[in-house]
């Protein structure tokens, strides 16, 4: 699952808006610069440094621009982000074409499990919605354990850079 390896063929479920699971960084880093180039909005998250899912619901609200008003825990953070996904804004709008990066998610996930799994089925929920509403917030979710699946939400593995480019994510008009 490197770089060098021969790309195995894209599903479709990507463009449902299944949750994208990369073990090589420097995958990740080529992926993050192709959604730079197509005008995605990018927030990329260490999630070695989020203690407990208070600290991930903070740092994922502020990056997301949630209001002030809102409590910034991961169920409610998931709910904004269904609610921007439902937005009446017109189709192609670049502030709905967005892409949330988990990086180093199996660290979290390891001590908070529970509350991880749960904001990953929120992430996905929220992608699948901005499908129904032509718009794109996409999840990808690092990780440094080759053994890591994640069976309670839909994932799909992208093994490298050229399977994310053809996928049927990347493929729909902008």
């Amino acid at each position: 699952m490197t770089e060098g390896e021969a790309p195995r063929p894209a599903s479709p479920t990507l463009a449902t808006g299944a949750v994208g699971i990369i073990y090589d960084r420097a995958v990740l880093g080529g992926i993050m610069s192709d959604l730079a180039a197509k005008s995605y909005r990018v927030a990329a998250f260490d999630c070695r440094r989020w203690p407990n899912p208070l600290a991930a619901g903070q740092a994922l609200g502020t990056a997301l621009g949630m209001p002030e008003s809102l409590p910034r825990t991961l169920p409610v953070v998931g709910s904004f982000l269904q609610e921007l996904a439902r937005s009446d804004e017109p189709y192609g709008d670049l502030r709905l074409r967005m892409a949330v990066v988990l990086g180093v998610f199996d660290d979290f996930l390891e001590r908070n499990r529970a509350d991880a799994l749960m904001l990953l089925d929120e992430l996905g929920q929220a992608s699948r919605m901005a499908q129904l509403f032509q718009h794109r917030i996409l999840v990808l979710v690092q990780s440094d354990d080759p053994d890591l699946e994640v069976v309670a939400v839909p994932t799909m593995t992208i093994a490298n850079r050229q399977a994310f480019r053809s996928s049927l994510w990347t493929r729909a008009r902008p």
